[in-house]
């Protein structure tokens, strides 16, 4: 075999290879939401007291991540201003602060009562 011919294909088999990472990688960092979870209907009413209670819950826990405003000016976490976090149902949002990932922790051990996580469901809808 020529060298060139060996070149070519050491060449095309690297770009394979290469491509083939690439590709693996596109969706690791999606959060995919059961549909049965996404489909539940928030309980609580956003009203005044719940989006109040919402906004305390969000200080205490989620504004040195995500920011004062949700928008996440500082960083990755997800930014609770953009189309794509308010086209989500109040259900996958939930699930989202219940269950955490990456370096998000599951929030449903640390806020304890249901309508809490709730309570910032509506909050962050505000946002």
């Amino acid at each position: 075999m020529k060298k060139s011919n060996v070149r070519k294909i050491v060449a095309s088999i690297s770009m394979f290879a290469i491509a083939l990472c690439l590709f693996s990688f596109v969706g690791i960092n999606k959060w995919d939401v059961p549909a049965s979870d996404a489909g539940i209907k928030n309980p609580v009413k956003a009203d005044a007291a719940s989006i109040a209670a919402g906004k305390a819950e969000y200080t205490k826990t989620c504004k040195m991540c995500h920011g004062e405003k949700g928008d996440s000016k500082a960083g990755a976490p997800s930014n609770f201003t953009s189309k794509e976090f308010k086209a989500q149902s109040d259900g996958a949002i939930y699930y989202k602060i219940n269950t955490g990932f990456g370096k998000m922790p599951k929030y449903k051990a640390k806020i304890k009562a249901d309508n809490d996580r709730w309570n910032l469901v509506n909050y962050l809808r505000t946002l």
